[in-house]
């Protein structure tokens, strides 16, 4: 019975699919470089990482990054302002509206 468990697993974790990346010199010294200190091999490397990525959406990350243009700019608009009016810049009021603001931002970073 262990017998046929054991080849059972073996059958379901038969590799079929093979996936050939090319690589830079750099990039593949780095990777059999991580594949040694690891003690694996660069297949075994690979496959060890696939669940630990993190796959960022590019355009969600090009969205992100027009937003925050967005707001540097307006936050250079308010320090033009509270720079030239000085006197009558209810200065309170601004430090906290560009606090919300920097909590604001922390939000939307990764």
């Amino acid at each position: 019975m262990l017998v046929t468990r054991i080849f059972a697993t073996m059958s379901q974790n038969i590799r079929t699919h093979m996936l050939r990346v090319r690589c830079s010199d750099d990039e593949w010294n780095d990777l059999k470089k991580q594949a040694d200190d690891a003690g694996l091999s660069m297949s075994a490397l690979v496959r060890d990482h696939l669940g630990k990525l993190t796959i960022r959406n590019r355009t969600d990350e090009r969205k992100r990054l027009a937003m925050l243009n967005r707001i540097n700019a307006n936050l250079n608009m308010i320090a033009r302002w509270v720079n030239t009016h000085k006197s009558r810049a209810e200065t309170v009021q601004i430090v906290s509206h560009l606090i919300a603001i920097q909590r604001n931002i922390k939000d939307l970073s990764p």
